[in-house]
């Protein structure tokens, strides 16, 4: 396990902070149940991190082992439901908010799917929740795009990979294995050195380096974020789902009228929606403490795991123009992109890794502070179905460590989803801010020329 994620496992030890990422999909009608254990089973073969397990260090310090399953048990990870009530999307949410917010179990692969049966005009959801430590957004997309098809009936001549093999990971394996990344490590560490006795070949410009760093350690740490708004200030551990939908044409030609990219947009919708929040609650705050993952993945990286950065802005929420609020998130996003300090976290990784179980909980911690969390993940950009069913909507929802409210947003064909998941000690009037965001993301998507290219709707 990296050390980024030996963060995030550790911190499920405050309630908090756990690290679940969710994603509910919405079928036109109900899957074949034999074909839908098959594609689990067929995909976790082809990403083999979702058969492996945790084992801890037996001193709880350093960064834990995953080793496959040898009690892997598919009939424990794949459960089918039926929702109550009318069967509304608004039953579906509130049984996904339930299925959440229940803690994984750490002796097994830590993730389950759900499908839910009885919904309203034959449709069907599937739920799928997983640690945050077993892959990041991006990577969630990548393994659940191994459970879609191009094709409502099967595609025959699928490459079969074997079921990874089991192996037996003892303690002394665990220590083993961790006093050895400690001794690869020793080549990289002695690289840094020698670069920075050259760099004293140049005193001034080392100098210059090296301040530029220190200074950005605060910025990105969040250690000089605006403060919280006190209208968010609440925090539990209930989590709230509720989900958008936007024409994904509209929000490339907000960004093309206002010469930011689709996520200034959509960042810039996002805190209109806060902005017109604080007002209707009358309490208004000049800026709110955001952060926004930067990836860092590659094409050669796994689907399993983190591969991200974290970017920190002040979210302008006392910026009354939207073209205005648009450009100011551009700027400032571009600065957090381009902080020195920005990969801060997986350089000190494998330190705060090896720090006790209390103290690294406290660290990743620092999360809440944030008011808004918010991310933009690439989804699949063409018609898919799932054991004979089509996918409609595609809707994610990131975890809630300690911030207030966590936004997300994939693409799915040519619509936008956006799932937003708030702590419910935080936005204590959840249909007014429902409304706010849709209100706030609309004026947004009115800078465009073609104003009547799509508008944000509430799903639920």
């Amino acid at each position: 396990m990296s050390a980024v994620d030996t963060v995030m496992w550790r911190g499920d030890a405050d309630r908090r902070m756990r690290s679940t990422i969710c994603m509910v999909e919405v079928y036109d009608c109900e899957p074949e149940w034999d074909r839908l254990v098959a594609a689990h089973d067929w995909g976790s073969r082809m990403a083999p991190r979702f058969r492996q397990r945790v084992i801890e260090s037996p001193l709880h310090t350093g960064t834990p082992s995953w080793q496959v399953d040898p009690d892997f048990d598919l009939h424990y990870h794949l459960r089918r439901v039926r929702v109550a009530g009318d069967g509304s999307m608004r039953e579906v949410f509130t049984l996904c908010e339930q299925l959440a917010m229940t803690p994984l179990d750490p002796a097994r692969p830590p993730w389950e799917g759900y499908l839910i049966d009885g919904l309203a005009d034959g449709k069907t959801a599937y739920f799928f929740k997983a640690h945050h430590a077993l892959t990041d957004g991006l990577g969630a997309i990548l393994v659940l795009a191994q459970l879609h098809s191009t094709s409502r009936e099967p595609i025959p001549g699928k490459p079969q990979p074997p079921a990874p093999q089991t192996e037996d990971l003892s303690a002394l394996g665990v220590l083993t294995r961790q006093l050895g990344e400690e001794v690869r490590r020793v080549p990289r560490l002695a690289g840094m050195a020698l670069d920075g006795a050259r760099a004293l070949t140049d005193p001034k410009r080392a100098l210059s380096r090296v301040l530029r760093y220190g200074r950005s350690v605060p910025r990105v740490a969040g250690l000089v974020s605006p403060p919280g708004s006190p209208l968010l200030a609440g925090r539990s551990v209930s989590w709230r789902f509720s989900a958008f939908e936007v024409p994904f044409p509209a929000i490339r030609a907000a960004a093309a009228a206002t010469g930011a990219s689709v996520n200034d947009v959509y960042l810039g919708g996002l805190i209109g929606g806060f902005r017109r929040y604080h007002e209707r609650m009358g309490v208004m705050v000049e800026s709110i403490p955001v952060a926004i993952p930067i990836s860092v993945r590659t094409d050669d990286d796994p689907a399993g795991g983190n591969r991200i950065a974290v970017g920190r802005l002040a979210g302008p929420v006392g910026i009354d123009d939207p073209f205005e609020r648009v450009l100011t998130i551009r700027e400032q996003v571009r600065a957090a992109r381009g902080e020195p300090a920005v990969d801060i976290f997986n350089t000190i990784g494998p330190v705060l890794a090896w720090l006790p179980g209390q103290v690294l909980t406290q660290f990743s911690g620092t999360t809440a502070q944030n008011d808004l969390q918010a991310s933009n993940v690439p989804g699949i950009p063409w018609e898919t179905f799932v054991a004979g069913a089509k996918v409609e909507r595609m809707f994610p929802f990131g975890p809630l460590p300690g911030c207030a409210v966590m936004a997300t947003m994939i693409t799915h064909g040519q619509t936008a989803c956006l799932g937003v998941n708030f702590d419910a000690a935080a936005v204590t009037e959840p249909e007014l801010f429902a409304q706010c965001l849709v209100d706030g993301f609309n004026e947004v998507l009115d800078l465009a020329a073609d104003a009547g290219a799509g508008r944000l709707t509430h799903v639920v």
